[in-house]
């Protein structure tokens, strides 16, 4: 059974009781007066609160900025400030499947190698 608030208006005390569906008034635990059943309830919505880590985010706006969506955004860190600030900044989301970073034409091992070249010019011992 539902767990139900009662509010006596004889004498104002209010109580929650475990009841029917179909139970609207029951005697008061205080005076003894019919107390009537209230809706209430029973737990709070944060369904529309946004992510806590949209608030971390603020740790990377330039805070010296006077832009109007990087203003806006430090003023109230919401959701869709948040994608206007990514906007105004040139920031876009990763894509799924897209590569971190881009492909460049250094190359690993040739700098290797010339890295282990200077060392041992640098640690040779001439007799």
């Amino acid at each position: 059974m539902p767990l139900y608030e009662y509010h006596c208006p004889d004498c104002g005390h209010i109580e929650e009781r475990i009841g029917k569906l179909d139970e609207r008034n029951i005697d008061c635990s205080q005076c003894n007066g019919k107390a009537e059943r209230k809706i209430s309830v029973s737990g709070v919505n944060c369904a529309n609160d946004d992510a806590p880590w949209i608030r971390s985010v603020l740790e990377v706006v330039d805070k010296d900025s006077t832009a109007p969506h990087v203003v806006e955004f430090r003023k109230n860190p919401t959701r869709a400030n948040y994608k206007a600030w990514m906007r105004g900044e040139g920031i876009r989301q990763h894509e799924p499947g897209e590569p971190t970073r881009k492909k460049s034409d250094f190359d690993v091992d040739r700098h290797a190698e010339k890295v282990w070249e200077r060392r041992q010019e640098r640690n040779r011992i001439e007799i």
